[in-house]
């Protein structure tokens, strides 16, 4: 359940890797300094379920001049209100992607260490407020919530390396969180503990959707 989420995010810090990719398209910009990227969020494909089916929305990423990234997302299709961690993904090399159903455990579900190799280590948590570096990756008291709909609307303008500003082209967005079981809560359910770490429940750090150019 969402408070027993929120009870262990306060008694836990721990950090996180997963990632996520997406389908592109990018706005036009003449300084790589303030370039925009705007990509449409689509769900990963877990062959044992497809409670996720309906994850749809866009992301966008922009990068401004004093070096700060604005962050604007509008998803719906999402476990309705439930926390949903999320985070900026990849490496600077641009070799990220959204990964495919072929990744899938045994457990017909992709789990966050399956995904990574794909998608990169986390470079960003976009949560809504504090601290962004990865270390609050599992920060599950500071993610967006969806609403009764599963809907989610995000908008942050947060400092960043140089690294991440000068490189958002090659980065992806990741929203994690899938109620398998339609609960009403992230639970352990059938799906166990995360692999990420085991005080949390798998479906809350399941990966639901991702988006990047490639």
């Amino acid at each position: 359940m969402f408070r027993t989420i929120t009870a262990i995010a306060a008694a836990t810090s721990a950090a996180l890797l997963f990632a996520v990719p997406a389908s592109a398209g990018h706005d036009q910009n003449p300084s790589p300094k303030v370039a925009s990227y705007t990509y449409d969020v689509d769900p990963l494909p877990h062959p044992a379920t497809n409670r996720n089916a309906d994850v749809d929305g866009t992301v966008r990423f922009k990068a401004l001049p004093n070096g700060k990234v604005q962050v604007k997302v509008r998803l719906s299709g999402l476990a309705p209100n439930l926390p949903h961690a999320q985070h900026i993904h990849g490496e600077f090399t641009g070799d990220n992607f959204c990964p495919d159903a072929s990744i899938a455990g045994t457990d017909g579900l992709i789990s966050g260490p399956e995904a990574t190799p794909a998608y990169g280590a986390i470079q960003v948590a976009l949560t809504t407020t504090g601290d962004t570096s990865p270390a609050s990756a599992l920060a599950v008291a500071r993610f967006p919530v969806a609403d009764a709909n599963g809907n989610l609307s995000y908008s942050r303008t947060i400092n960043v390396p140089e690294a991440i500003s000068e490189n958002l082209g090659a980065l992806h967005y990741v929203v994690h969180g899938i109620d398998l079981n339609a609960s009403g809560g992230y639970d352990l359910g059938d799906a166990g503990p995360s692999p990420l770490n085991p005080a949390f429940p798998f479906e809350a750090t399941i990966p639901a959707g991702c988006a990047g150019n490639g």
